[in-house]
């Protein structure tokens, strides 16, 4: 099972090296800290790859979504 998703970090546990990103779907999956960016933070929004491990759903490959800021001149 190999599908590109998006979703938010809603929980970072460092002392467990853990995380939980809510999908769009609303589907909590899990990652590793020790694979991520360093800029990752709660309320990030990623896309990440999602596989099935003997522990379930496991986020893979997530990257941070970059914000694009619009600016209007006058």
């Amino acid at each position: 099972m190999n599908d590109k998703r998006r979703g938010v970090v809603i929980r970072i546990d460092n002392e467990h090296g853990i995380g939980t990103i809510m999908d769009e779907n609303g589907q909590d999956i899990h990652f590793r800290l020790h694979t991520m960016p360093n800029e990752i933070e709660i309320n990030s929004k990623v896309t990440f790859d999602i596989q099935l491990t003997a522990q379930g759903l496991s986020a893979m490959n997530v990257e941070v979504e970059k914000e694009e800021i619009l600016v209007q001149s006058i």
